[in-house]
């Protein structure tokens, strides 16, 4: 990022664009987050010069709602209270106006909690697994905290329709559309097995505060919705951390 683009990409002469990239996880400083934003801009101002270019689709954040409670308004415009959601809406105000003169479709996609295989191990779910694999007590700062959590292979799906979609949504949050405790998280990693209905129903509606994602213009304009339950998920993230533990061995 920030560097002249290779040679390579120019003689693959790509049609769409799929970008993730974010530089110095989980430092999300001021420093960190300035600097992300200007090698992104010069990036896209490079890449958007190519002819061949009809499409990007880019990761934002949740982090851009600031700090709204419920379900997300899903609007273009957002008022980020942090340095990462201001550095992601800054990058998308550009990116708007960049796409729109160079005749590009854009979508981006406010990512809420990702998790799954390959997260980092410090993350809370990892952790969570991995204390529990070592017969640990998980410690948890604040159990009665909720957050959207999606798995990764949805958002994955999610990135493949929007890539291949020849019009799809300007903006669209990926979530579960829904908030679960992190007591809740806790509980489906230490059993592997879900909440009764009745005791997963009671949890969401009383959370203690959070944002989840509105998934009318992914659903609307891409056919998009999660389909692996928080549970599912959490199972699928301890066979792949089983999995590169006896990898090692």
């Amino acid at each position: 990022m920030g560097e002249p683009l290779p040679e390579a990409v120019a003689e693959f002469e790509p049609d769409a664009l799929a970008h993730l990239a974010w530089e110095g996880i989980p430092d999300f400083g001021r420093e960190r987050c300035l600097k992300n934003q200007s090698d992104q801009e010069s990036f896209f101002g490079s890449i958007l010069m190519m002819p061949t270019l009809r499409r990007v689709v880019v990761a934002g954040t949740c982090r851009e709602y600031g700090d709204l409670i419920g379900r997300s308004p899903g609007t273009v415009e957002v008022s980020p209270v942090d340095e990462f959601g201001r550095a992601k809406d800054a990058l998308h105000r550009m990116l708007r106006l960049a796409c729109g003169e160079s005749q590009v479709d854009l979508t981006w996609f406010r990512i809420f909690y990702v998790y799954g295989p390959g997260q980092r191990r410090e993350s809370l779910i990892p952790s969570l697994l991995h204390q529990l694999g070592l017969g640990q007590g998980p410690r948890i700062k604040n159990p009665d905290g909720a957050h959207d959590f999606v798995y990764v292979g949805d958002v994955a799906t999610a990135f493949r329709l929007a890539v291949e979609s020849t019009g799809g949504p300007e903006v669209a949050d990926l979530g579960s559309g829904d908030l679960h405790q992190v007591q809740e998280v806790l509980e489906a990693a230490s059993v592997g097995s879900d909440l009764t209905s009745q005791q997963a129903e009671e949890r969401s509606r009383a959370p203690v505060g959070g944002i989840w994602a509105n998934l009318d213009a992914a659903q609307d304009g891409l056919g998009w919705q999660p389909t692996t339950s928080l549970v599912e998920g959490i199972g699928l993230t301890r066979v792949a951390i089983v999995g590169s533990q006896t990898s090692r061995i």
